[in-house]
């Protein structure tokens, strides 16, 4: 991985960064020879030029040290499995040592470029051999200068790799949940297939027009599943429509004992919610209950306050326990791709009480 403090889309500030570098060094320097009030004579003097080519010529060593230390010591980013623990333990342990040893990395190639350069200047421009106090107070200013670039370097780099990493698992976590809420909107119940068509076949003969209807509303369904296998909410309105065609599928098995009602003000139908949410609990309802003429199930979708509430009649078979039964994993799954929430279930000896999200997408 490659890391630079500069980005390739701001290099202009590669040229503009050792101006006011220069100029803060100039005056440090002023200050430790004690004569500051040469600087307003001296603003657009050669030594101002001289530390500012000094400060673009460390940068630019900087720049290119850091990279190549990246380059040959990048920072992991791949996400570890849980048998790696100790592993990612040692790699950060090693990666936490370039704190302390990039900026002194740093603060040698200070010293040597620094030294070369402040030499050249003395020696050939100023002809002076005796500078050995403007070196070490050239180097010390400039030291800081390197430490303090090595040290935003090293610190962009680690929060780089942290966002990166932390991207990685939003991603992995995205890519799973996506996956659930595909398996719960493309699941093909085959059992209300083979229920469909067992009872197809016992009135296609008997009734005709009624074996007609019911093939109408099978084919709905499906074709509700596979035109929204790709979307991510659909209208109210148009679950309520599917619920419909399902409660005539299973009413023709269970002899009209299933009542389906729902009362919901006009505008609650343009709210979002999962496909399949409500036929899924239909059908949920429908197999862990006792349904006959003598035991008919209510089922109704509710208003309560702010709220869509699944409300049906608690008679569950001799061989079922409770809410534990349910089978909700799927939708829930599914329900927290989109807010952390899920499907909040209540009951008692007489009633179900389901409380189920909805979403409202606003148009732009």
């Amino acid at each position: 991985m490659k890391t630079i403090t500069i980005s390739k889309q701001q290099r202009w500030l590669r040229f503009l960064l050792p101006f006011p570098i220069g100029v803060v060094v100039y005056i440090l320097i002023l200050l430790v020879f004690d004569s500051l009030e040469q600087f307003s004579s001296n603003f657009f003097s050669q030594e101002v030029a001289v530390t500012i080519f000094l400060s673009f010529a460390l940068i630019e060593t900087q720049r290119v040290l850091l990279n190549a230390v990246d380059r040959r010591f990048p920072l992991q980013i791949r996400l570890l499995n849980i048998e790696e623990e100790e592993q990612v333990k040692a790699k950060w342990t090693n990666h936490s040592l370039r704190i302390i040893l990039v900026p002194l990395i740093s603060l040698l190639f200070s010293l040597i470029v620094i030294s070369l350069l402040v030499g050249i200047y003395f020696s050939f421009v100023l002809m002076i051999s005796d500078f050995n106090t403007e070196l070490i107070v050239f180097n010390a200013v400039y030291g800081i200068v390197a430490i303090l670039y090595s040290i935003i370097h090293v610190s962009t780099s680690f929060l780089a790799v942290h966002k990166q990493i932390h991207y990685k698992q939003e991603k992995e976590l995205r890519k799973g949940m996506e996956t659930d809420l595909e398996k719960f909107k493309m699941q093909i119940n085959p059992n209300l297939l083979y229920d469909g068509l067992e009872n197809l076949i016992s009135i296609v003969h008997v009734e005709p027009k009624l074996a007609e209807q019911f093939v109408n509303h099978l084919s709905k369904i499906y074709r509700y599943n596979l035109d929204n296998r790709h979307v991510e909410l659909v209208d109210l309105k148009k679950e309520l429509e599917l619920s419909v065609s399902l409660l005539h599928l299973l009413n023709v098995r269970h002899k009209d004992a299933i009542v389906f009602k729902y009362n919901l003000p006009d505008d609650w139908f343009a709210h979002q919610i999962i496909p399949c949410t409500i036929s899924t609990l239909i059908q949920e309802v429908v197999n862990r209950s006792i349904v006959n003429a003598f035991q008919p199930i209510n089922i109704q979708l509710n208003k309560v306050g702010d709220q869509l509430v699944f409300c049906c009649d608690n008679n569950p078979k001799i061989s079922l326990n409770g809410e534990s039964t349910w089978n909700l994993s799927l939708i829930n799954k599914a329900y927290s791709f989109y807010n952390n929430q899920q499907l909040e279930i209540t009951h008692n000896n007489q009633q179900i009480n389901i409380i189920i999200p909805l979403f409202e997408i606003e148009e732009e």
